[in-house]
């Protein structure tokens, strides 16, 4: 027969299933599993970091009972306190204070942390996070609680998959519509302003973020002038010139180049008005025309942002049709003078020949 707390975990399980089983938000769906792990585990807190493969550490995603402090201590190093988690198996700390594992030993200390449990994440039969339990008393995990444990992180880590999959996939369906209705507006429209402020808008609302602009070069004056924008302020789009941004210089010389954290970063420029503005990563596309870049459109996120390779593409095909929106323009603009310049002369000429 089941024991009272066997049972207790049975309840618990089959209400965390069912609270997963509701969402397909990944935020959403591991701030139930923190919380829900916490209340039946009487643990002072927990967390959820998945691992960043481009940064090589592991991002904080969800956390319960713990302060700000502690949260935002440093960068957690895959090769540290859990490194035997991220191998595939459940790691306990007994003294998160003096055990050599630990990366922030006296952070925890302050927190008052004790114990640590760290139980890798795994779907598909590759660890994909870590989900940390934490308590306040010195304690030692059963083998009940650590199976325990282990079940819901198995199955958090499914949840995360199947609800990034979910996002992937409605992504794409974002990008797709975009690129349509950006590819519909330079077949209707010969207007290049026009053009690129609905592509800098299909660039906001299909990422999510906060802002696209795009700056083209004045050849005469060697500068790059704003001429669409979408969701900055007139203030910041007057702070100055960007010529001496290094990640803008980067993007002229064609490639793609982000910023994850622009007061940290010292290829931004202006560090202070972008805080103000609430930016906090940019990425910078290069706008190619036959072979020569003559522009830069740049994203604006409010939190710091890994733009992942799909967002780097989707970006670049749009500053691929801003380029054809712009070749198709001066080549409208150019016929548009020779037939003026021809139905001048037949006019002259027809006159000409009137008047013998």
């Amino acid at each position: 027969m089941a024991s009272s707390k066997e049972r207790v975990y049975l309840r618990s399980f089959v209400e965390i299933s069912k609270a997963l089983g509701s969402t397909l938000d990944v935020a959403m769906v591991m701030d139930q599993i923190v919380r829900q792990i916490t209340e039946v585990m009487n643990l002072k807190g927990a967390t959820i970091r998945l691992v960043n493969p481009k940064t090589n550490t592991l991002e904080l995603m969800a956390s319960v009972g713990l302060s700000d402090k502690y949260l935002q201590k440093g960068p957690v190093d895959l090769d540290r306190s859990i490194a035997e988690a991220l191998s595939g198996r459940p790691v306990a700390i007994y003294d998160a204070t003096t055990d050599p594992r630990m990366q922030y030993p006296e952070k925890a200390k302050e927190e008052g942390i004790a114990t640590l449990l760290a139980i890798p994440m795994v779907t598909k039969g590759k660890v994909i996070g870590v989900m940390r339990l934490l308590t306040s008393e010195p304690r030692e995990f059963t083998m009940e609680e650590v199976d325990f444990a282990c079940a819901v992180a198995d199955l958090g880590a499914q949840a995360i998959a199947n609800a990034k999959m979910y996002e992937e996939r409605t992504r794409e369906l974002q990008f797709l519509k975009g690129m349509l209705e950006v590819s519909k507006a330079i077949n209707s429209a010969l207007e290049v302003k026009k053009v690129l402020q609905l592509l800098v808008k299909t660039a906001t609302t299909a990422l999510d973020i906060k802002a696209a602009a795009v700056r083209l070069l004045d050849e005469k004056r060697q500068k790059l002038e704003m001429v669409a924008s979408y969701g900055l302020s007139d203030r910041y789009i007057t702070k100055g010139p960007v010529e001496t941004d290094k990640s803008v210089a980067e993007a002229m010389l064609g490639k793609a180049v982000s910023i994850y954290d622009v007061r940290q970063d010292e290829r931004a420029i202006y560090p202070k008005q972008a805080e103000e503005e609430g930016i906090r990563s940019i990425l910078s596309v290069p706008i190619s025309l036959k072979g020569n870049v003559i522009g830069v459109m740049r994203l604006y996120t409010s939190d710091c942002r890994d733009f992942s390779d799909d967002e780097i593409t989707f970006m670049s095909s749009l500053a691929e049709q801003a380029a054809l929106a712009m070749e198709n323009s001066r080549m409208f603009q150019k016929l548009k003078g020779e037939y003026e310049e021809l139905m001048g002369d037949l006019y002259r000429f027809t006159g000409f020949t009137r008047g013998i």
